[in-house]
């Protein structure tokens, strides 16, 4: 019985809401047309009609910037800006002529007046680019801003017009609205029901989306490395994928300064550099180079981005990084995590275009380290591995240009390219270098010229376009490197400079 009465309410349901349905069909397509005509038509001239008035004022705002502008590249800021405006007014003009419900000619005086006014910009800008700022102002103040006030009256009046058209339309809607009152109160009913149901359906809609949620921010935290930085580089949090690259626990990072993970002998340079760049809004990318206690080194490409308040202040830096260690150790030296030869190559190559271009001198150095291979037989070559990374760490330090490279280019042989220095110059430097490179204490027994181990330095000093060849310029520092073997311990720096 109770299984009949529910069939029998349920099938009465069902007949009320099919004739509802029927009988209030008529009136809703009537308000539905009404409506559909209210925004295909007024609404939407009305909305073109204000936009074409918003670009007439910022046009002839731009233009006061025009007349006012202190120098061609702010004046041309300004006409760009200008050009800008107007197409995106000839495009509302477009959506009038298309819907506009008037006469046609209203629309086309308006228009006309819109075309009419660019002859008068271009005098002004004309004048301006000859230097007439003072007659250029009177145009602007004067004829340009008369046409644009009589311009934005003609706009208004298609504006009145939308709207008289949108009170037509509304008023026929309402007379419909009254007529299905009493159909649409059964639909509310019905309306409660479906309210109920959808809010269920919403609330395990946002419980499964609170799961997928949590569930992709677990994703992110544990296969990208990221960090949230504030202003002074500082981490205020961070992922446990970058944790993992980095070698350490998120307390080790958290209010610490990140250097944006940076700890290569030029992090603190990268640092200012960095900031330098993304304090004035703009996002830095480069790449960065971290060695773990355990001494392995690992490349990331990293994106810095700032974060903006409502104000468009910076309140904190983004900190994305993607791990590049395995194509990084296509072209470096794995031992010393210096460039490889093949960087070598392709660096030599680009730097000996810049010089030829700019005209300025560069500087190629071959450094061989003294009776190495007495030094591995004596002491090993774990040991051996051991002295070339920390020889390798020093050249590192003594470069203090961006310009400045050094490589691993054979066994014990590295390269050292620098720029704009005189053969006197270059001498003084590689003096230095070979200096801090016995000064690092390390024991050589086997070495006929010194109880530490010691270095010997060819190098070359090219002004071009005298010989552009990178072949030829190894050779010629090669044959330097053989004079300073003679005596070990000594660096010769021969050269062709003009400067």
């Amino acid at each position: 019985m109770v299984y009949k009465k529910i069939s029998v309410g349920f099938s009465a349901i069902v007949i009320i809401v099919i004739a509802l349905a029927f009988g209030s069909q008529k009136q809703l397509n009537d308000i539905a047309d009404d409506m559909d005509s209210l925004y295909k038509h007024p609404f939407t001239v009305s909305n073109a009609a204000k936009n074409i008035n918003f670009h007439l004022v910022s046009m002839h705002r731009h233009m006061k910037d025009v007349v006012l502008s202190q120098n061609q590249e702010q004046m041309e800021w300004a006409v760009s800006r200008v050009a800008v405006h107007e197409q995106a007014a000839l495009a509302d003009f477009d959506i009038i002529f298309e819907r506009f419900l008037g006469e046609k000619s209203q629309i086309k005086e308006t228009y006309q007046s819109f075309v009419d006014w660019q002859p008068i910009r271009n005098e002004v800008i004309a004048l301006m680019r000859e230097g007439k700022q003072q007659q250029a102002s009177a145009i602007t103040v004067g004829k340009g801003a008369s046409h644009v006030a009589k311009l934005n009256l003609e706009v208004e009046a298609l504006v009145e017009f939308a709207y008289n058209k949108a009170q037509q339309f509304h008023s026929s809607a309402q007379q419909s609205k009254e007529h299905a009152l009493f159909i649409n109160a059964g639909f509310s009913t019905l309306a409660v029901i479906m309210v109920i149901l959808f809010s269920i359906y919403v609330v395990r809609s946002l419980r499964a989306a609170n799961k997928d949620r949590i569930r992709r921010n677990h994703l992110i935290d544990q296969q990208i490395m990221m960090a949230t930085l504030d202003k002074s580089g500082k981490v205020i949090d961070a992922s446990n994928a970058l944790c993992r690259f980095l070698g350490c626990m998120k307390s080790d990072l958290i209010g610490k300064p990140s250097h944006f993970f940076d700890n290569s002998a030029q992090s603190e340079q990268l640092t200012k550099d960095i900031l330098r760049v993304v304090s004035t809004g703009m996002e830095w990318t480069g790449e960065i180079q971290h060695s773990t206690s355990e001494h392995q080194t690992f490349w990331a490409h990293s994106s810095v981005l700032p974060n903006f308040d409502e104000s468009y202040r910076i309140v904190n830096y983004t900190n994305i990084l993607n791990d590049v260690t395995n194509k990084k150790l296509s072209v470096v030296d794995k031992l010393t995590a210096l460039p490889n030869r093949r960087s070598y190559d392709d660096l030599l190559n680009k730097e000996l275009r810049l010089a030829k271009r700019h005209d300025y001198n560069i500087t190629l150095a071959i450094i061989d380290i003294d009776f190495f291979k007495k030094y591995n037989d004596h002491y090993g070559h774990p040991q051996g591995d051991i002295a070339l990374q920390r020889v390798a760490t020093k050249l590192m330090e003594c470069l203090k240009r961006p310009s400045d490279y050094v490589f691993r280019i054979g066994g014990e042989e590295f390269a050292l390219i620098f720029s704009r220095a005189t053969i006197a110059e270059s001498q003084l430097f590689l003096d230095k270098l070979r200096t801090s490179i016995e000064f690092l204490h390390i024991k050589h027994s086997e070495s006929l010229i010194s109880d530490y181990l010691t270095i010997s330095i060819g190098g070359y000093v090219l002004m071009p376009p005298q010989m552009c060849d990178p072949q030829a310029l190894y050779v010629e520092a090669d044959k330097a490197l053989y004079q300073a073997k003679k005596q070990r311990n000594c660096a010769v720096v021969t050269g062709t400079t003009n400067h």
